[in-house]
């Protein structure tokens, strides 16, 4: 009968260790090495979820923006538009600085003003001026630009000269006279207002207060 001798371990095992390994501990070195990596794609992750939230952030604004810029535009469609200034509503606002005879002036009623015609020294087989005075027919023109019926009358049309003292129109006196009336949108017409001045009055000003909401418009007389 065989019996079990234990085996007896080799002198050389196990093999001897230098303390010197324990530096170049493969396992600890991969460890460290593992643990910069986690720390880096963490900070990586980091850096992308701030990316996307700020964009997130700013598309958020921006559809608010655009929601909020349509309600707007809903409740009042001319909100949302930048308002234009129409042509001749900025000149001739004042008696000091009128606009020019071949410029069209609009008051607040988007009612345009033109002078066509200026006949100085007019000669009426119904008026006979006064003496050291001579008559002056002004052909106007009048414009609705507006989207409501618009009132004129030859009586807010006035000269001045250059002391601001006044003329008063004729009313009646020619044929084509501009008279009263009212205009609808998008029509227009022509008349002739009659004046009396003084002979050789020059540097005249037409003035026209188109009514109440408005301001004078003013006219050099060519």
């Amino acid at each position: 009968m065989s019996q079990y001798y234990p085996q007896q371990p080799s002198p050389f095992y196990p093999p001897e260790q230098n303390p010197e390994d324990d530096y170049y501990d493969y396992d600890d070195y991969d460890y460290d090495y593992d643990d910069d990596d986690d720390e880096d794609s963490n900070d990586l992750t980091k850096v992308i979820g701030l990316i996307v939230a700020g964009g997130c952030l700013i598309f958020l604004c921006f559809g608010c923006c655009v929601l909020a810029g349509a309600g707007l535009w809903i409740l009042d469609p001319g909100s949302g538009l930048v308002e234009t200034t129409v042509p001749g509503s900025d000149i001739g606002l004042s008696f000091d600085d009128p606009a020019f005879p071949d410029e069209s002036v609009v008051n607040e009623k988007n009612m345009k003003l033109t002078i066509l015609d200026v006949n100085r020294n007019a000669a009426l087989p119904t008026v006979a001026p006064s003496e050291g005075g001579e008559l002056i027919i002004v052909t106007v023109e009048l414009v609705n630009l507006g989207q409501e019926e618009a009132n004129f009358n030859e009586r807010d049309f006035i000269l001045l000269n250059n002391f601001e003292e006044a003329y008063i129109a004729i009313p009646g006196v020619v044929d084509g006279a501009l008279g009263r009336g009212s205009l609808p949108p998008d029509a227009g017409l022509e008349g002739r207002v009659v004046y009396e001045v003084a002979a050789g009055e020059f540097d005249l000003i037409l003035s026209w207060d188109g009514g109440p909401d408005t301001e004078p418009r003013f006219i050099w007389l060519e």
